[in-house]
């Protein structure tokens, strides 16, 4: 097979939407994949090259890997850069999909998992909830999609007598910080303390999901977990359509909407995310939600 050099974007979620591309290359191409995150593709016969960009949490995984993990490409003509072309226009998925077909990769949603995981770092006999806290990160300030953290913390609240709750984010001083009240939870993983693999082990054994939009959209769809997003604002580019896709099965997935939600595409908007119900919208979907593992 010839190789194909492909330059990969960088954050969790981005790889997570990445991956079934990727899986289908492979049936193509002796890949090379720049990537921060090589665990996401263990399963498959690919080679990772390592890369070098200025963000807190993609070098904190890079300096977990072993160092033999990383490839040199031989000289090549082929090569292609992920990146999202035109999302005000298209889905993340086929915003993707439209930079893949200059090599002849479709999006198939049968391709659309994760690899094995390994053993999750909370077990517990009443179900698990996960609960993403709103963070605001110094190196991608989209304050404008966070929702209010108040709805996080009510929704916590809420299953907290059903549930184990577990919080997780990667607090760091003048990097990564909370906004407003942080949820209750039974176990806290504020700090980065969970590697991507225990992450996501964590999320495939957990009953739910909640949080705002990030990686938890993919994550949750690929382990068919249910998830439920409550939104906040930058609706141009995180809106229910954006961030999921029709070919996939969606009814594990809910949204709590803002009354007046903000269409816009600016990362530091004042956005209006009020919501006057989100306990009721998510007791609504609560109800109706597919049940199956």
């Amino acid at each position: 097979m010839k190789p194909l050099l492909v330059h990969g974007m960088w954050g969790l979620g981005d790889n997570i939407y990445s991956r079934p591309f990727v899986r289908a290359a492979a049936a193509q191409y002796e890949i090379y994949l720049e990537t921060p995150w090589p665990e996401l593709y263990a399963d498959l016969d690919i080679k990772f090259m390592r890369g070098s960009r200025k963000l807190r949490t993609q070098q904190k995984n890079i300096a977990r890997q072993a160092p033999n993990i990383w490839s040199k490409p031989p000289p090549m003509q082929r090569q292609i850069k992920i990146a999202y072309s035109d999302l005000a226009m298209r889905s993340i998925i086929r915003s993707m999909e439209w930079r893949w077909k200059v090599v002849n990769v479709a999006f198939d949603p049968a391709l659309f998992d994760l690899p094995d995981l390994g053993h999750a770092p909370v077990t517990s006999q009443r179900p698990i909830a996960i609960i993403r806290p709103v963070t605001v990160r110094a190196e991608w300030r989209n304050e404008a999609r966070n929702p209010q953290p108040e709805y996080i913390a009510q929704l916590a609240a809420e299953l907290m007598q059903t549930h184990t709750v577990v919080a997780v984010a990667d607090i760091a001083p003048g990097h990564e910080w909370a906004v407003g009240e942080l949820p209750p939870a039974h176990h806290h993983f504020l700090f980065g303390e969970l590697a991507v693999r225990e992450l996501l082990a964590l999320v495939r054994d957990a009953d739910i999901i909640i949080g705002g939009p990030g990686w938890i959209v993919p994550a949750g769809l690929a382990l068919k977990v249910k998830t439920f997003v409550v939104l906040g604002g930058h609706g141009g580019h995180n809106a229910p359509e954006k961030i999921t896709d029709s070919r996939l099965d969606l009814s594990r997935i809910g949204f709590a909407i803002p009354e007046k939600f903000c269409r816009c595409m600016n990362m530091l908007h004042n956005c209006d995310k009020r919501i006057s119900d989100p306990l009721g919208q998510f007791s609504h979907w609560r109800r109706n939600a597919c049940t199956a593992a």
